[in-house]
């Protein structure tokens, strides 16, 4: 496996208090970040900055995906509508551990108003850090075929 190299890091407005320090702790690992910037007129919508993020790890410009909103549950749903995209939220560092461990998750999805910015930062790092067992790849190829099965699908 290849060692993950670029990040793409967004957050919304409930966010917004945490997320320099979030992308100075991304930084100081040594991680190059491309940064979707927050809005400056203060409220802000988390798909949009889902899909930024979604369309970076989908299209290769970024190795994975970090998104924080209040809770992680919104980036979550939205960035899952992106084809290709295994967003994660995570609640814990077990819950980091196995996203990526079990799940190949390619976006950790965090709430600031569920965690410290230190369990954030444990988190990202946990999660970036475990590597996926191939073992699991059965379940992988499945959720791809899900997908595939609902691209002709109309709403």
């Amino acid at each position: 496996m290849d060692k993950i190299k670029k990040l793409a890091f967004a957050t919304d407005h409930a966010a917004a208090a945490i997320r320099t320090k979030i992308k100075e702790y991304l930084q100081s690992m040594g991680y190059e970040v491309e940064d979707f910037v927050l809005c400056e007129n203060g409220g802000c919508d988390y798909p949009d900055y889902a899909a930024k993020v979604a369309d970076a790890v989908v299209n290769k410009r970024a190795d994975k995906g970090i998104l924080i909103c209040g809770t992680g549950i919104g980036m979550s749903i939205a960035a899952n509508k992106v084809k290709g995209i295994i967003a994660a939220i995570c609640w814990d560092e077990n819950t980091a551990r196995l996203a990526a461990q079990h799940n190949s998750a390619n976006i950790l999805c965090l709430g600031s108003m569920t965690a410290t910015v230190s369990e954030i930062c444990s988190r990202i790092t946990i999660f970036l850090d475990t590597p996926f067992e191939e073992r699991h790849l059965r379940r992988i190829e499945k959720i791809k075929e899900i997908e595939k099965q609902q691209s002709g699908v109309k709403n």
